[in-house]
């Protein structure tokens, strides 16, 4: 009989640990299955979407339904923090997470060497320019190389309607490796709208953590922005959209140890072109100081006189200096100019 007893109790053990195994958010105090569904139906599908969270926006997005309360929304953020050992670290330990964050080769190694080695993970990659410099190009370099080099899948979120997963195909064939493995670890999703990119950003977790997507990159991240918030009158607002939209992509570049690449548009200033031959000053990127603080490495892509060849300036960056380097557009891609 005693051990009948234990036999049922293991087994509900085992039951409850299969059951917070399939769930994670029932690892989280106070929470219940049809909390979870709640969770879920608001966005946050994992521990790392709620210890990435502003409790207010938590609150907002829950509201008061099973009695749920700003004060509830920070105790459960600070339990999932908890679980994901969130902590302060010595500035020893910081440099050696620094230095284990991996790199993403871009095609070109001029390009790589002022990048310190590549898209780096946990860190946010601006690159900017005008029309046909480069910057689609590069991201579908990289998307074929993310793989091999991270180990993990890739989402590209598209805001503009342009992307081919014929053309990268091409530079994976160019590139000697074989087209159907390469995009089998890419995955594509039309953005059409600002709102439709947040919420894509707000709901990401589930699938990231799913699929293993350690590199994310958006063509082009200012765009829809753009689109929706013309005018002067309409300027702050389109700033705080495009500042919530970053932070989002932060806290998804270090939930899941990701790195993360977006395309910028540029403005004409006709005026600069007397003036200063800074390109990033002649035609500034889109987004004003919220991208260029947003960021932590910014590549401007210029156009040249000669066919599918560009000069890429490190224009801005939190630890590398500024330096410039000529690339081309080939068939496998981003590669060095000669």
């Amino acid at each position: 009989m005693g051990e009948t007893r234990m036999n049922e109790a293991l087994g509900e053990m085992v039951e409850g640990g299969f059951e917070e195994f399939r769930d994670p958010l029932l690892k989280l105090k106070g929470v219940t299955p049809e909390f979870a569904a709640l969770l879920k139906e608001a966005g946050y599908y994992t521990i790392e979407s709620i210890a990435t969270e502003v409790p207010h926006f938590l609150f907002q997005r829950i509201g008061e339904r099973m009695g749920f309360s700003l004060d509830k929304a920070e105790a459960l953020i600070r339990d999932a923090r908890g679980k994901l050992d969130i902590r302060i670290l010595s500035a020893k330990e910081l440099y050696e997470e620094e230095v284990k964050r991996q790199t993403i080769p871009t095609g070109s190694k001029a390009l790589d060497e002022i990048l310190d080695g590549g898209i780096r993970t946990q860190e946010i990659t601006e690159v900017c320019g005008s029309y046909a410099c480069g910057k689609t190009e590069l991201v579908y370099t990289t998307a074929v190389l993310a793989p091999k080099a991270l180990g993990g899948g890739v989402l590209i979120l598209d805001t503009e309607a342009t992307l081919s997963v014929t053309r990268i195909r091409q530079i994976a064939k160019a590139r000697e490796l074989n087209p159907d493995e390469a995009i089998a670890h890419i995955h594509l999703r039309k953005v059409p709208s600002s709102p439709d990119l947040i919420a894509t950003l707000e709901t990401a977790h589930k699938f990231i953590k799913e699929k293993g997507i350690r590199y994310l990159a958006i063509d082009s991240f200012v765009s829809p922005f753009r689109r929706e918030y013309p005018g002067r009158e309409l300027l702050c607002p389109r700033q705080q959209k495009i500042n919530y939209a970053i932070g989002l992509l932060i806290k998804l570049a270090r939930a899941y140890d990701m790195a993360v690449l977006v395309t910028n548009q540029v403005q004409a200033t006709p005026v600069a072109q007397y003036t200063t031959t800074r390109p990033e000053f002649m035609r500034p990127p889109i987004g004003g100081y919220v991208m260029a603080y947003g960021a932590n490495n910014r590549i401007y892509l210029q156009e040249t006189d000669k066919p599918n060849i560009s000069i890429a300036t490190l224009i801005d960056s939190s630890y590398l200096p500024r330096q410039s380097r000529t690339i081309r557009i080939t068939e496998r891609g981003i590669e060095d100019a000669g």
